[in-house]
């Protein structure tokens, strides 16, 4: 397999380091493009020789779309476009090399092999430990996200009694912590002004609190919104990659959007399960994202949960809509799921004999025990009503 190429515009401080771990990982670093053929993927150090840093960008995006990473320290550069990736320095190679995998996935391209010759899937690079990662997604706020993230991680807890880490990626806005009583006092953002020399195995320990009850190990991003933006994508992959190592089974609760954290909690994961319920807005956004997902090569990956499904549009229309199969289903127990919540108790063992509890359960054997579909597409022209009526979103 052909080495993507790779143009590094850094400081000779950084040159050197970063072209070996490159070189390791399957890439192809050039220092200039000569010979007059544009690189697959560019790194730009924004910091060093702006001017140039920006004529350089210029070259790359003009009548062209290299995919570009752009580095800086205080603030992105003016002339960055809506197709390019930011990262704040320092941005050690492992994270680099990361980005660049992500880049490469998102453009429809095959990682390279590594230097023993071996072509890794981005979930399974080496920089990623054993544990199963799944996200939970859903590009619509309010369809039971969360609800679903608590009781998938400890159901997966009860059923296999391993190590599992919940993992509170809603940057800004997540309530794993509102529905699931953890003793929770610190988070990411305690370490988000901290080198990443010191984001080590022990801080992220530190930052851990286990929910009595179940066992289940929980990890926020903090709980002060103003506190959003210094937690960067790479933190979050830094202690993804920590929960990887250090536990059988990672679950996710993303932020309903596609800004940068949420895209690279999407990218390494093992699976995706992304909860819809059956309304209209919720079932279009949804159909947009699949199409995202398929384009940048996670439609693989995805696994469709519904969510309050005894209401509303049918199953099987669902799926027709969806493209993709219904792989599992859980019924609306509102009164229940807000008495669980309010009292920071998961549903399936403040209810255990209620039905939802009994189909969070199922969820969680989608890992465990992998299942057939539960319904699956049919040839149907009903989704097409999709694109003329008024979203609820």
């Amino acid at each position: 397999m052909e080495r993507p190429t790779v143009l590094l515009a850094l400081s000779h401080n950084e040159l050197l380091a970063t072209e070996d771990a490159l070189r390791r990982a399957g890439f192809e670093p050039i220092r200039d493009t000569g010979s007059g053929v544009l690189p697959d993927l560019a790194v730009i150090d924004c910091d060093s020789e702006p001017e140039t840093g920006e004529t350089l960008h210029g070259v790359l995006h003009d009548g062209h779309r290299v995919p570009t990473i752009l580095l800086f320290s205080d603030e992105p550069p003016a002339y960055g476009t809506s197709g390019d990736e930011y990262a704040m320095k320092p941005c050690p190679p492992e994270a680099l090399i990361y980005r660049l995998q992500a880049l490469l996935i998102r453009t429809g391209r095959a990682l390279p092999a590594d230097a023993t010759g071996t072509a890794h899937a981005l979930s399974d690079a080496p920089l990623m430990g054993e544990g199963r990662i799944i996200s939970i997604f859903a590009p619509k706020g309010g369809v039971g996200k969360t609800t679903v993230s608590v009781n998938l991680a400890v159901a997966l807890r009860e059923q296999t009694r391993e190590r599992v880490l919940l993992f509170d990626a809603d940057v800004g806005v997540g309530n794993v912590t509102s529905v699931l009583d953890a003793p929770v006092k610190r988070g990411l953002a305690d370490l988000a002004d901290s080198p990443p020399s010191e984001w080590t195995d022990a801080a992220f320990d530190q930052m851990v609190a286990t929910h009595p009850a179940t066992g289940v190990r929980v990890l926020s991003w903090g709980n002060d919104p103003a506190d959003s933006e210094r937690i960067t994508v790479d933190l979050l992959l830094a202690a993804l990659r920590w929960g990887k190592n250090h536990h059988t089974f990672v679950v996710v609760d993303t932020h309903p959007g596609y800004d940068d954290r949420t895209m690279a909690m999407l990218t390494v994961a093992t699976e995706i399960f992304l909860v819809v319920t059956p309304e209209v807005g919720a079932i279009r956004n949804s159909s947009q994202f699949l199409r995202l997902a398929r384009e940048v090569g996670l439609g693989d990956i995805i696994r469709v949960i519904v969510n309050r499904a005894n209401h509303g549009i049918a199953l099987s229309d669902i799926a027709q809509a969806l493209g993709q199969p219904v792989a599992a289903t859980v019924v609306s127990n509102g009164p229940k799921a807000v008495i669980a919540s309010n009292e920071g108790e998961p549903v399936i063992r403040k209810f255990p004999k209620e039905r939802i509890a009994q189909d969070l359960h199922n969820v969680a054997r989608l890992v465990t025990r992998p299942a057939q579909p539960a319904e699956t597409a049919v040839q149907r022209r009903w989704w097409t009503r999709l694109g003329t009526r008024a979203s609820n979103a």
